[in-house]
């Protein structure tokens, strides 16, 4: 056989070959599933905590961000722990009076640490085609559970009384909501803009806010020290936590009944009475902030002491938001 024979032959056989194994016109090549996959619903475990429904890389942020603040945390509950007989400027600055607070901040904080659960294991979410939208608990605790809201008609809660409420609908509208904990349920929804917008995921040390000492406040409204992933999930677990519903209700986790306050603003939070800093998540946020960072400087409330006088049962502190500790301005 010459040379050019034998090279056609073998170009005739390499052309059958292709015909062979090529997909039919009929019946195009399968692409790839967008839906979530069965292993993206494997409970990820972080401690005590919950992960559901996260990408490999978002729970890993998740756990690592657990993880850090699990450290952070344990400063805020010595210094509590402390505080009625040496309480630091930032619990006084934020919680007024060690008598009342300190035992209070210390057990919120501790369970924050261990991850103790507040609810009855829950069956109120929805998730994909389920019977009636309601699908059931994997989890069989109530736990705090993170819950990553990454597509139309996955939610997590119960929606009040909208059977269309779609949680991904509240992150899509709004764009700085990143993350939110369903009152009344152990799950915490967590945006997609959580992990896409470039919030820093943890704050250097000695990380403070500044004092304004002509006008006796602090400079800017607190997201200078709280703008961290790890505050996030801070002030989203008090969150958990202030709306425990197992046993009695909240009552019998040692803490103050009632939704939170909702302040933010850190001269805002500073004006708060007793009650209502240990009603208000922020507060507790910004002292462990304060705490963590190592702090020392704070607005100046001799006025306080001054205005409320102290008793045997601790200060009588304003209850109302309207009352001003010290001036408001602009």
């Amino acid at each position: 056989m010459t040379p050019n024979l034998s090279l056609q032959l073998y170009l005739f056989l390499l052309h059958l070959t292709a015909l062979a194994t090529a997909p039919s016109p009929r019946e195009p090549a399968a692409t790839p599933q967008t839906s979530p996959t069965p292993q993206s619903w494997e409970i990820v475990k972080s401690g005590r905590y919950n992960i559901l429904g996260c990408s490999d890389r978002d729970s890993y942020t998740l756990k690592y961000l657990l993880s850090s603040l699990h450290t952070f945390i344990q400063p805020a509950i010595d210094d509590a722990d402390r505080a009625i007989i040496n309480p630091s400027s930032a619990f006084t600055t934020f919680f007024h009076s060690p008598l009342i607070a300190a035992n209070q901040v210390s057990k919120l904080l501790t369970d924050i640490s261990t991850g103790r659960s507040a609810y009855p294991p829950s069956s109120a979410y929805m998730r994909g085609e389920e019977e009636d939208g309601f699908g059931t608990n994997p989890l069989k605790t109530g736990n705090p559970t993170f819950v990553c809201i990454s597509e139309p008609g996955l939610n997590f809660g119960t929606g009040g009384d909208d059977p269309d409420f779609d949680g991904y609908d509240l992150c899509k509208d709004n764009p700085a909501l990143v993350m939110d904990h369903f009152r009344g349920t152990q799950y915490i929804n967590v945006c997609p803009q959580f992990f896409t917008i470039g919030i820093p995921p943890l704050p250097p040390k000695g990380h403070c806010l500044g004092v304004n000492r002509i006008l006796n406040r602090f400079r800017g409204s607190g997201a200078r020290l709280s703008h961290f992933q790890v505050w996030v999930l801070l002030e989203e677990i008090v969150g958990y936590y202030m709306g425990g519903t197992k046993g009695e209700g909240i009552k019998d986790f040692g803490y103050y009944e009632g939704r939170g306050e909702g302040v933010s603003h850190v001269n805002e939070c500073v004006r708060l009475g007793v009650t209502q800093a240990l009603r208000n998540e922020m507060s507790f946020v910004y002292y462990v902030a304060s705490i963590y960072g190592q702090c020392t400087s704070f607005p100046d409330l001799s006025e306080l002491k001054k205005r409320f006088r102290l008793s045997s049962s601790g200060p009588t502190l304003p209850e109302s938001n309207s009352e001003i500790i010290y001036p408001i301005y602009p």
